[in-house]
C-alpha cells in the first residue's frame, strides 16, 4: 500500500472504532474474476435455492460490477462488529429450540445503519467532494468477498469469515467511496489458518458444506429463514435434520477452534448492549410455547432479525420430524 494512504486510513479507522466497530479493513471496490466465475457457477447450479433475488440480472450488475450506484466507487471500507456475548452462549446451552446468536437481540441492520450514518456524516464533512454509501445487506454487493479481500480476515472452510483474534461471530458492513484509500496495511493482514481442520464440514447434519463451498439450499439457516415457499409443514421440510434450530444455525461456527479456543480465551464480548439477549429468552414459559399468535410474535420479535420471517414461518419451524 502507498504510505500516503496511511494518514487517511488511520483517520477513518478512528471514526469507525469510535462507533464501536471491532475491525476496519480497506480494499479496492472490485470483485476478483475467480469470485465472479464462482458466483455465476453457483447460481447456475441453483445452490442459492429459492433466493431468486440473488440471481436477478440488475442485482448481479451491482453486486459484481458496482454499476448503478450513482457514482463509481474506487475503495471499500470493510467493517466488522462483534455480536458474541457470554450471556448468549450460556442461554444457548439451555435452549431446546435454538436460534442463531445474532438473532438474540436487536436487528443488526437497525443498529449498524445508525452507527454508519454517523460515520458517513463525518466523512462527508471531511471530504465534501467525495461520495460515500453504506451497505448493511442493503445493497446487492458481495460484502463477504470485499471484506475477505481487505485482508483483515480469512474465509473459513464453512465460508464464514474468521478474524484471528475475534473468531467469526461478527456482523459486516461496507462503506463504498470514490475516495482512493489503498489496501489494508500488510502488518494488519492475516492469511488462511484453517489448515487440515474439518470440524465445520463434519458437523453439518445436512451436508451443505464442502471445503470453502456452501450449498445454501441445504443449509439449516436457509431452510429456517430464507425458504418461505411453504408456510405449512411439508414432507420436504421434514426431511431435513434441523438439530433443534428454529431460526438459523451456528453449528459450523460452534465447533470452529477460532471460536471455541482463541475468541473464548480472549474473552471476546460485544460492545453493543442491543445485541445482548432479550429478556424473554430467559423465560421458561416462552420456551414451552409451541405456537405464537400474530400479536405474541410482534411483542417478542419487533425490531429483531426474526421479525422478517413472520409468525407462520416461525410456527412452521417449531415442528420437528
Amino acid at each position: 500500500m502507498a504510505l500516503s494512504h496511511l494518514p487517511i486510513q488511520s483517520q477513518i479507522k478512528s471514526l469507525c472504532e469510535k462507533e464501536g466497530f471491532s475491525f476496519v479493513g480497506f480494499t479496492k471496490a472490485e470483485i476478483p474474476e475467480k469470485d465472479l466465475a464462482y458466483l455465476e457457477n453457483w447460481i447456475a447450479e441453483k445452490k442459492h435455492g429459492n433466493m431468486d433475488w440473488f440471481a436477478k440480472d440488475h442485482a448481479l450488475s451491482i453486486r459484481n460490477r458496482f454499476e448503478n450506484l450513482g457514482f463509481k466507487p474506487l475503495s471499500a471500507i470493510c467493517l466488522g462488529f462483534v455480536y458474541r456475548s457470554s450471556e448468549g452462549e450460556g442461554l444457548l446451552t439451555q435452549m431446546q429450540r435454538k436460534v442463531s446468536r445474532y438473532a438474540l437481540g436487536t436487528d443488526y441492520h437497525i443498529v449498524l445503519r445508525k452507527k454508519g450514518n454517523q460515520i458517513l456524516k463525518e466523512l462527508k464533512a471531511l471530504y465534501p467532494q467525495n461520495h460515500f454509501r453504506q451497505s448493511v445487506d442493503s445493497l446487492p454487493i458481495a460484502e463477504k468477498i470485499l471484506t475477505r479481500e481487505s485482508g483483515v480476515v480469512w474465509q473459513g472452510k464453512h465460508t464464514n469469515l474468521i478474524h484471528p483474534k475475534l473468531g467469526s461471530y461478527f456482523f459486516l458492513s461496507i462503506i463504498l467511496t470514490d475516495l482512493e484509500l489503498g489496501d489494508t496495511n500488510p502488518l494488519e493482514s492475516t492469511t488462511d489458518h484453517c489448515g487440515s481442520c474439518r470440524r465445520c464440514l463434519d458437523v453439518c447434519p445436512t451436508n451443505a458444506l464442502e471445503p470453502y463451498q456452501l450449498d445454501a439450499s441445504k443449509c439449516i439457516s436457509y431452510l429456517t429463514i430464507e425458504d418461505r415457499t411453504h408456510t405449512e409443514v411439508t414432507d420436504s421440510f421434514l426431511q431435513w435434520e434441523k438439530k433443534g434450530w428454529v431460526y438459523g444455525c451456528d453449528l459450523c461456527q460452534e465447533v470452529c477452534p477460532w471460536n471455541e479456543g482463541i475468541a473464548k480465551r480472549n474473552q471476546v464480548e460485544t460492545m453493543e448492549s442491543s445485541f445482548l439477549p432479550r429478556e424473554f429468552w430467559k423465560d421458561p414459559s416462552f420456551q414451552k410455547k409451541q405456537k405464537l399468535s400474530e400479536e405474541e410474535f410482534q411483542t417478542y420479535f419487533q425490531d429483531s432479525p426474526i421479525e422478517r420471517i413472520g409468525v407462520s414461518i416461525w410456527n412452521r419451524n417449531q415442528v420437528e420430524k
